[in-house]
């Protein structure tokens, strides 16, 4: 028996062939699962979008009949083309499974559907730039040997001893994040200690459910390394293995590991820039949009999006697909100075808002530390000279260059910065 189904490739959003293709299968497979088919002369990584109802008694004929009936509104007047010239209608069988990968999940694939609708791409140009294309090439041998992850003892608990005294901020906005489901806003100073809320918060979601994954995303891929030594350093019981980068900066071969973990749930934590929204995460319970505000989060090439709003969508449909044991999928969104759109939603309610407003470090107001051993919290102060009033020709005012002899004097570094590119 023959199954009739509808398959995503990547194909441009105006494109004659922008929507799903149709080909054969000798065997019923489930929608998400990943085949190569063939397009013209080449082969090509494709998903399997729809399976036809009642595809075992479809013809041809049946098929077709839609395009044949389009077709047949636009033709020339009789005569004016051969009859014999058409070449003739012909569905072709897709040309193998990837084997050992579960299928991609309804709620990816509901946010691909709604990707592609909203920014007006094609089903293929989206999904097919969310998968690694490394996975066109493997073979069913080389999948199953990358597939393979050693067994780790995943019941271990967070190690505690060293974990740094949360202030009373820190401590008040946690509990605020819980107590109401709906997108967050985390409004923090800079230096107010926004990154150890969102590891707290992966802590708790890790905490309670243990195939739970935690998404967290940075505007610039200079920024993934730092965080994720940081990750790594808190959840070390997890192992390395399980806290995994995803951005382009990595090679083919890097980006393939990464997503393979996270699709097969075996990455418990996945740091990302703005194409990570996209990565097959199955039981996602935790997005984290660092520097909300960022430009960064917008795609300007392909298949633009913009990875903020996307990150917010997903959360309410991975918690609206099924009623999970352990509570909603959360989104939290942190700035030091939120975007006009985020701060407009905390007005009318559609987000909540977590203020924190002083430094970690910052004096009490009865003149003790925050917390022994902080970093100081104090601003630095910010003096503007007016160069209109120094001697001319000067390049650098005197008040700085005194400035910068006193830091030298000392044996501290100073960093000048000069609005000239390379600088």
């Amino acid at each position: 028996m023959s199954y009739w189904l509808q398959v995503v490739v990547a194909t441009p959003a105006h494109s004659a062939i922008a929507g799903p293709l149709t080909y054969r299968s000798e065997s019923p497979l489930i929608p998400g699962t990943l085949v190569r088919v063939p397009l013209g002369t080449r082969e090509v990584l494709g998903v399997v979008w729809e399976v036809l109802p009642d595809s075992g008694d479809l013809t041809e004929a049946q098929t077709v009949a839609p395009t044949l009936f389009t077709a047949c509104n636009t033709l020339p007047p009789e005569g004016a083309v051969s009859p014999w010239g058409g070449p003739a209608v012909q569905t072709r069988h897709i040309a193998s499974v990837l084997d050992g990968l579960a299928p991609l999940s309804a709620t990816w694939r509901k946010l691909v559907a709604f990707t592609a609708g909203y920014y007006q791409r094609s089903l293929g140009e989206v999904a097919l730039a969310a998968l690694p294309p490394q996975l066109r090439d493997l073979s069913t041998v080389q999948l199953t040997r990358r597939l393979k992850r050693p067994l780790l003892d995943t019941s271990c608990a967070q190690d505690t001893t060293n974990l740094i005294a949360l202030s009373t901020e820190q401590i008040r906005v946690i509990a605020e994040f819980y107590a109401d489901t709906r997108p967050a806003l985390l409004f923090g100073a800079t230096g107010s200690g926004k990154t150890e809320v969102y590891l707290r918060a992966a802590a708790q979601v890790l905490a309670q459910d243990p195939s739970a994954q935690v998404l967290v995303m940075v505007p610039e891929i200079n920024l993934t390394p730092q965080l994720q030594a940081r990750f790594e350093a808190r959840f070390a019981h997890f192992g390395k293995e399980r806290v995994v980068p995803l951005h382009s900066g990595l090679t083919p071969a890097q980006r393939l590991k990464s997503w393979l973990a996270a699709h097969s749930g075996y990455a418990r934590l996945v740091l990302g820039t703005r194409m990570a929204v996209l990565a097959s995460l199955p039981n996602l319970r935790l997005l984290v949009v660092d520097e909300e505000h960022d430009p960064s989060y917008k795609q300007q090439e392909g298949a633009r999006y913009s990875a903020r709003d996307l990150a917010v969508y997903r959360a309410k449909l991975e918690t609206g697909d099924a009623e999970h044991p352990h509570g909603a999928c959360r989104v939290l969104l942190g700035s030091a100075t939120p975007s006009l759109e985020s701060w407009q939603a905390t007005i009318t309610g559609r987000y909540q808002r977590l203020t924190m407003s002083e430094r970690i470090g910052a004096s009490t107001p009865s003149g003790e530390a925050a917390s022994v051993g902080a970093i100081p919290g104090r601003l630095p102060t910010v003096r503007r000279v007016d160069m209109n009033h120094q001697p001319k020709h000067s390049v650098i005012a005197p008040p700085l260059l005194a400035a910068i002899a006193q830091r030298v004097a000392r044996g501290e570094q100073s960093l000048i910065f000069l609005n000239r590119r390379g600088y």
